[in-house]
């Protein structure tokens, strides 16, 4: 199972580099010590199986340490957006029932402001004892390491959140077996322990969880982890920098990291970069010409969802000429695109993308209806849009699914409506993405019917009491009416 990585790459190459950050070089020896010494003193604490652990860290040898000890102890991982407000965390704690939570000292405060009124309080573990936390990733690290237990594979190792192709955050649970069968296929796409994977996306997304950790747990790959990623607009010299130095040879990425690199006034040689990769929307083609141009590397796009994982990648030998697809499904992965009755279209054509894997979650948790609609004959139908060529190449054309990508992330308009609507001088809202200032980016709007008088900005300020940054609607349009179709349907198109 996955841990069973960790003890791999002890054996085969203890002594060698598993994460550079900062100063550190943590080898494949040491993360297995820390996994273990973790793991013992979590148990110490009472995590055990099916246990729920919430983690909220920001990109640090200490998160993959905890990750894997979580996972080893047969508890389950809750990774969450440390950017999270306290609505947003309160939900995800009670939907996953979480038994402990792993924090820095920014959330420590808010995480214990959270579970303080729980029946049976859930413990906040944090980095550093800076606000009299008694409990911390230090002390229990002081725990004797102890080999961890082979897990079964059909025990759930992480939940995550996803939207899905409609509605609300939805639970995912992916096992032992599904995310090992992720971590799979990176040697198959030619990754080794040679390379070095640049860790710029968070690893609490699935796109960095699988990309940057499980490609490196999976290959035996060195890790380099970009401290304090964002603003990316403020650290893309230190990425620059740091891809030069390191030499690394996979940069996984999103659109927003090559145009901004590709725009900084600094250059440098990063001809080490044998394979960079964009995934979480569309790559524009200005962005894919301004990085080649400047760095002589091609980005190649690659494809995948939160319920499986990496789904495909372009790795085709002329990735200029494929440019818009996103390649080919990796090993063990079939796609296959359906017409709105889920029959098969014929090759060229566009329809419904619907994706089967190794990876991919048996549902979403307690939603049996909506699992019978979304999961058919061990497909998982995505809500995109799509279609194969004659050499069997996927592109994305477009999306049925309501998302709206925002840097890199994707925003449920539906969540954002609901924190919206529930503002006392609000009759109705509908938030939808528009275009923003550069091709290619989306920014969220909301269009409002107000039932009392209220200006954007304090609209805009409730928001940010209640959402993540990047989920705050930028635009705040008024209207006496939102637009609706003769059977009540609303019409999203004439609010863009």
């Amino acid at each position: 199972m996955l841990t069973d990585l960790l003890y791999e790459n002890a054996s085969a190459r203890a002594d060698e580099v598993a994460i550079v950050y900062r100063d550190e070089r943590v080898t494949h020896a040491d993360l297995l010590e820390r996994t273990e010494r973790l793991a013992a003193g979590l148990a110490a604490q009472g995590v055990g199986r099916g246990d729920a652990v919430a983690l909220l860290l920001p990109n640090d040898p200490s998160f993959v340490a905890s990750y894997f000890a979580i996972s080893g102890l047969g508890a389950v991982v809750v990774p969450v957006n440390p950017a999270f407000k306290q609505d947003e965390l309160d939900f995800y704690f009670r939907q996953c029932e979480v038994r402990a939570v792993i924090s820095d000292e920014r959330t420590a405060g808010v995480c214990e402001r959270i579970v303080s009124g729980w029946e049976r309080p859930a413990q906040v573990i944090t980095t550093s004892s800076a606000h009299g936390q008694a409990l911390t990733l230090d002390a229990l690290m002081e725990a004797e390491p102890q080999k961890l237990e082979p897990r079964s594979p059909d025990e759930p190792l992480v939940y995550q959140f996803s939207s899905g192709s409609t509605g609300r955050p939805k639970r995912v649970a992916r096992t032992h077996a599904q995310c090992t069968g992720e971590a799979s296929y990176y040697a198959t796409m030619g990754l080794g322990p040679e390379d070095k994977i640049f860790c710029a996306i968070p690893l609490f997304h699935t796109y960095g969880m699988g990309c940057c950790m499980f490609a490196a747990a999976g290959t035996g790959a060195t890790l380099v982890v970009l401290e304090d990623p964002n603003p990316f607009l403020l650290r893309r010299q230190r990425a620059i920098e740091l891809l030069e130095q390191e030499q690394a040879t996979i940069f996984p990425g999103v659109p927003f990291n090559f145009r901004l690199m590709a725009e900084a006034p600094a250059s440098a040689d990063l001809s080490s970069i044998r394979l960079a990769f964009s995934a979480g929307t569309a790559l524009p083609r200005p962005f894919f010409d301004a990085f080649l141009d400047k760095f002589g590397v091609p980005v190649r796009q690659l494809y995948g969802c939160t319920e499986a994982g990496t789904l495909t990648a372009n790795m085709d030998a002329d990735p200029v000429a494929s440019f818009e697809s996103v390649g080919r499904p990796v090993d063990g992965v079939e796609v296959r695109i359906e017409d709105d009755d889920g029959e098969p279209v014929p090759t060229g054509s566009i329809g419904e993308v619907a994706v089967r894997s190794p990876g991919l979650t048996d549902g979403y948790v307690d939603m049996p209806e909506l699992n019978s609609q979304v999961f058919r004959e061990g497909f998982f139908i995505t809500g995109d849009l799509g279609q194969i060529d004659a050499e069997g190449r996927l592109t994305i054309t477009g999306r049925k699914k309501l998302l709206i990508e925002v840097g890199g992330y994707k925003v449920d308009p539906i969540e954002v409506e609901d924190v919206v609507g529930a503002h006392p001088k609000v009759g109705e809202a509908v938030v939808v993405g528009v275009p923003g200032k550069v091709a290619g980016e989306e920014v969220v709007k909301a269009v409002v019917v107000p039932s009392d008088a209220v200006d954007e900005r304090e609209l805009i300020t409730f928001c940010q009491e209640r959402l993540a940054n990047f989920k705050v609607p930028q635009v705040v349009e008024f209207r006496e009416e939102i637009p609706k179709s003769p059977l009540g349907k609303i019409l999203r198109k004439y609010l863009i």
